[in-house]
């Protein structure tokens, strides 16, 4: 493979993180502000499962592959750092393995008992919880990606 084929797998990588994470950030954000609403909560929760299986984890098993495949041209996995990332990418599939199934019980609860039920409440925090874990996770891959600790 040559020079300018590992940069365009690589300038791939990067795009797809760029679209990956972005998504991931704004239904946080979104997850945040609107899932609580009475009147749109409902679509609000919705849409982001939909984003969630349609971009963010695609996205991020693309991430994986691509960062792999450049990892073993350039004879980089044995590094500690992106051992690390491996591992870490690990950590932050679990993570993001519960948040699916805790988004999906919020769902549930919304749909049966209302944004304003105590039931919704718990599930609701233990959903941000969930995505921040996978956030903090995320933060932590870019970090050694980035900065390429020894």
């Amino acid at each position: 493979m040559s020079a300018s084929d590992y940069i365009g797998l690589k300038f791939a990588h990067i795009l797809i993180a760029i679209i990956a994470m972005g998504t991931s950030a704004a239904l946080a954000i979104l997850l945040e502000f609107f899932a609580d609403d009475p009147t749109h909560g409902a679509f609000v929760l919705l849409t982001a499962r939909r984003l969630l299986w349609i971009v963010v984890i695609p996205g991020y098993v693309l991430m994986l592959v691509t960062g792999m495949w450049m990892g073993h041209i350039a004879d980089l996995l044995d590094v500690r750092w992106t051992e690390w990332a491996m591992n870490l990418w690990g950590v932050g599939l679990l993570f993001m393995a519960l948040h699916i199934k805790v988004l999906r019980k919020q769902i549930q609860v919304f749909n049966a008992e209302g944004p304003s039920s105590k039931a919704y409440r718990r599930v609701a925090t233990f959903s941000r919880l969930s995505g921040g874990g996978f956030g903090l996770t995320i933060v932590a891959v870019v970090y050694l990606m980035v900065f390429k600790p020894a």
